[in-house]
């Protein structure tokens, strides 16, 4: 039988995956990507049940317009170059989400001077505080944006001056922030109420890291993808089949051949044998490291460091399809609702299985095609400890109920008009994207475990890359988009961002 031989290999087809091989085979590299699942995507896939498009986790993402936060829009940049943008449709969502929480239900608009106005109605006395803090949030993302760039330059004193709030707020956690601007518990509450997209409350998630997010969907607005997010998924194939790029589905890699420090290639489990001096892994990187490849191959440093990272935590999902007329209900695209102001008390009950808050996504709401006329979708979502639970399949139904109930709490009527539900537990989470207790971020998005802080995306053997939430600069789509891009980089040997456009504007187009 004869062997394949590829340029670079890409395990799993997370986004970030995808990114870094859509653009490196319009590049011009002969690559193939390997995934165990049989579609693409990660926890970006959809799935269909019955007359019914779920997408399995993604509700939002920001990066996909034509202008916005300076060095922002990385997504629509990753689709232009592969000529894949203007096969797509974002939805933009704007107000971007509801946050309910005691007697307060405030919506957030898509602009800095939108959210003050809107939140000085009910805290006058904070105005000009969270202004400032917008602002800062502002300051801080446009500097994440450009820090490759600058770091490229190698010039310290260029480094001091234009990242100079990234390295003043580096160590810091949003709670060791927010109180030099904001007093109010309440506005402190609504203002946070995003963060279970970075799976960790104030007290413990990167303020830069939060900053970076909560401005994405501010200045650059938050969008979803017509048809779900499958779609934007697919785009991704489609823009790496077209530079000449394969993928192959269901098929699971068994080992990553190391050979004097260098990548030989891919064991599959079917037995065949994939040779390439370049892999990427966009997989569990523990995983990745004692299993795939083995501890032997990495140096002691490394793996000391690779054990002290700390695992983000799951999420738990009910997905459901209604008659109720959600409209008449009042319901949004994305709302969260919390019963505790205290948004530590609300993380602590979710890993003790309590369920205090959750947020409710209506994708029909904004592309009504992904279910039948008349019905809507419904995703009820909350974070959940892969070990909360010591049977997660008998588990499975109660939390499942306990949700719903919450749910029809919020938006009455809810739980007598379901024509389906299916939930999806963190045990499912671990099934689909084989991350270690069904990591919904890859490490925990801490101030040690971003950004530069997190593990590089170049491995300490020759060849061997990571893409994805378990490698900088951290969890969600724009994120792993981002990281994507910054290994097509990497391994092209290109500094800049710039340079990694042209030099895919100046390959041919194949038809």
């Amino acid at each position: 039988m004869q062997q394949k031989k590829f340029d670079i290999v890409v395990i799993g087809s997370g986004i970030g995956g995808l990114t870094a091989a859509a653009l490196l085979a319009k590049s011009g590299r002969q690559v193939l990507v390997l995934e165990q699942h049989d579609r693409a995507g990660g926890y970006a896939h959809g799935f269909k049940r019955k007359k019914y498009t779920f997408d399995a986790g993604v509700h939002l993402t920001s990066g996909c317009g034509l202008k916005g936060l300076a060095g922002g829009q990385i997504i629509r940049k990753v689709l232009q170059a592969i000529n894949q943008y203007d096969q797509l449709e974002f939805v933009q969502v704007n107000p971007f989400a509801l946050v309910s929480v005691a007697d307060i239900e405030v919506e957030l608009p898509s602009s800095i001077d939108g959210i003050v106005t809107q939140l000085a109605k009910l805290f006058p006395d904070e105005r000009q505080g969270l202004k400032a803090l917008l602002s800062l949030c502002l300051a801080l993302a446009e500097q994440v944006a450009k820090c490759d760039d600058v770091m490229a330059t190698e010039a310290n004193n260029i480094m001091q001056s234009e990242l100079n709030l990234l390295l003043k707020y580096r160590h810091c956690t949003l709670a060791e922030v927010w109180s030099d601007y904001i007093t109010d518990p309440q506005l402190k509450c609504i203002f946070a109420a995003l963060w279970p997209y970075l799976g960790l409350p104030p007290e413990k998630v990167s303020f830069i890291y939060w900053a970076s997010m909560l401005m994405g969907y501010v200045a650059d607005g938050a969008y979803y993808c017509a048809g779900g997010f499958q779609v934007f998924s697919d785009s991704l194939v489609t823009g790496l089949k077209q530079a000449g790029g394969e993928i192959y589905y269901k098929q699971k890699v068994n080992k990553i051949h190391v050979c004097e420090n260098k990548v030989q290639g891919v064991l599959l489990e079917s037995g065949e044998v994939i040779h390439a001096a370049t892999v990427i892994a966009n997989a569990d990187m523990r995983q990745t490291v004692y299993q795939l490849i083995g501890k032997e191959y990495f140096p002691k440093r490394y793996l000391t460091r690779l054990q002290r990272m700390d695992v983000s935590c799951s999420i738990f999902v009910v997905y459901i399809a209604t008659d109720l007329d959600l409209v008449q209900a009042g319901a949004h695209h994305e709302a969260f609702y919390y019963d505790e102001l205290s948004h530590a008390l609300n993380y602590k009950k979710s890993m003790q299985g309590e369920v205090s808050w959750i947020s409710i996504t209506v994708p029909t709401l904004v592309d009504s095609s992904i279910a039948p006329k008349g019905e809507h979708l419904v995703m009820l979502t909350t974070l959940a400890k892969f070990d909360q639970a010591s049977d997660w399949q008998q588990e499975k139904t109660n939390y499942m109920q306990k949700m719903l109930d919450f749910a029809d709490r919020k938006i009455k009527g809810l739980k007598s008009h379901v024509l389906f539900i299916e939930a999806g537990s963190p045990l499912t989470m671990q099934r689909y994207t084989l991350n270690q207790d069904g990591a919904a971020y890859g490490w925990a998005v801490t101030p040690e475990q971003v950004g530069a802080n997190r593990i590089a995306n170049k491995a300490p053997i020759e060849g061997l890359y990571f893409s994805g939430h378990w490698t900088t600069p951290g969890g969600g789509v724009y994120g792993v988009s981002y990281s994507g891009v910054q290994t097509a980089q990497k391994i092209l040997g290109l500094t800049r961002q710039a340079e990694l456009w042209a030099v895919c504007a100046a390959a041919p187009v194949r038809l």
